[in-house]
């Protein structure tokens, strides 16, 4: 993201924070990092603020738990709970009450990295933006088994013994096996949507690289193919064409934006790419309902 260039010695806030996966030190080159609960909450006091990553996080809840706040939607977390954490989503903790866990990080490549060729939406459908849910309450007959994978990938990945890597990979796959079987409707016919490689690809893309917005064209480039192929076969998918998507995400964040960043509105729709500030009000009033000014009001 291009920092801002202000002389002023109190510049304007810029946040939500985005936080790297190079913050991790020892696990920046393995696109893994385990960590227990407990340890994240008192290393990562800076993060009670609103802050997003640039990689996929779950959390395993096995006692106690604080609040979550993702984007706009609070949510009071039960123990033997998961809590899904997708790359630019701006997440908070609320209230920190004496917790035990396990917060896995990684980046999207990770399984493919270990020889997993793998549809990451398919092997974990609360991570699809169609059907996210941010918080899976684990029935009692799969805690067991959850905790066991969760706790089996955090020794792997501390030991650092022989063919950890490899190992961490086939546990992480094996929760994601059990995550499916906790969802209540994980036995009906076609329960998770299942996306082409292509489709599943632009989806990532939306939430991948918080901050930096592109067109259509943009996209479709970076992808290796035609705008109007994309076009048609993601609004065969998904129901909505490219615009649709671009759209939606673009308001997302100016929504992010003006609740959590000290910027103007002018200064917002610059950030998003616009030229006129007062097409970037219209079109935002046309979404929402509301004027950005006014949704500023509501959330700050």
């Amino acid at each position: 993201m291009a920092k801002l260039v202000n002389a002023n010695p109190n510049p304007k806030k810029v946040e939500p924070a985005v936080f790297s996966f190079s913050d991790y030190l020892a696990g920046a080159q393995e696109k893994l990092h385990v960590g227990t609960l407990e340890e994240g909450l008192q290393l990562r006091q800076n993060r009670q603020r609103p802050h997003r990553h640039d990689f996929y996080q779950v959390f395993w809840m096995k006692r106690g738990a604080p609040s979550f706040t993702i984007d706009f939607d609070q949510l009071p977390i039960e123990a033997h709970a998961l809590v899904f954490v997708p790359p630019g989503s701006v997440h908070t903790f609320g209230t920190q009450n004496p917790a035990a866990g396990f917060i896995l990080s990684f980046q999207e490549d990770f399984l493919e990295t270990e020889g997993h060729s793998v549809n990451l939406f398919q092997e974990c459908p609360t991570l699809d933006p169609a059907q996210y849910r941010p918080v899976l309450v684990v029935p009692e007959s799969s805690v067991e088994r959850v905790d066991c994978y969760c706790k089996r990938i955090f020794e792997e990945f501390n030991s650092k013994q022989e063919g950890y890597r490899a190992a961490t990979a086939a546990l992480l796959r094996l929760l994601f096996v059990e995550i499916r079987r906790c969802l209540p409707d994980h036995t009906a016919p076609n329960a998770f949507h299942k996306y082409s490689a292509l489709t599943a690809r632009f989806l990532r893309s939306l939430s991948a690289r918080p901050y930096q917005l592109a067109s259509a064209s943009e996209v479709a480039k970076f992808l290796g193919v035609s705008r109007s192929w994309l076009n048609q076969l993601v609004r065969q998918e998904t129901a909505k064409n490219l615009t649709e998507h671009l759209r939606g995400r673009l308001i997302l964040e100016s929504k992010r934006l003006l609740a959590h960043s000290d910027l103007n509105i002018s200064e917002i729709a610059y950030q998003l790419g616009f030229d006129d500030a007062s097409y970037f009000t219209r079109l935002f009033r046309q979404v929402e309902g509301s004027s950005p000014r006014e949704f500023r009001e509501r959330y700050r």
